[in-house]
């Protein structure tokens, strides 16, 4: 498992990479500063890794999680409802592969806005 840190200009958010061969393609191209896209309370953006939908793949997320979305070559945080939810759980648009966990209060999350820069940096041990 590896240590990530996620940041804008206005949050920083510690997350730990799960041990999934999509975790470590995403570990290998780090750093990574991308353009935020907002979906409910979900942020996603576009990172240089290419990956095929893995066995565990689901659309059905927890608070805090990090997905992966293959159709978009997307990292995605998820840290509330989002349009396709049904309930309080987080839901994707389509199944993303599980990659990894924030670790913190997640609602800080909420003060990224649409076009944000963020930047995912590896925390070397």
């Amino acid at each position: 498992m590896h240590e990530i840190r996620i940041a804008t200009n206005k949050i920083e958010m510690l997350a730990t990479l799960n041990d999934s061969v999509t975790a470590e393609r995403i570990w290998d191209a780090l750093p990574i500063e991308s353009t935020v896209n907002t979906w409910g309370q979900e942020v996603y953006f576009s990172i240089p890794v290419q990956c095929d939908l893995a066995l565990e793949a689901r659309d059905r997320m927890e608070v805090g999680e990090l997905g992966y979305w293959p159709t978009g070559s997307a990292l995605c945080i998820f840290f509330g409802k989002t349009p396709a939810s049904k309930g309080d759980e987080p839901r994707a648009a389509s199944p993303v592969t599980p990659v990894g966990r924030c670790e913190g209060d997640v609602k800080v999350f909420r003060q990224i806005r649409e076009a944000d820069t963020i930047r995912v940096e590896r925390i070397e041990p």
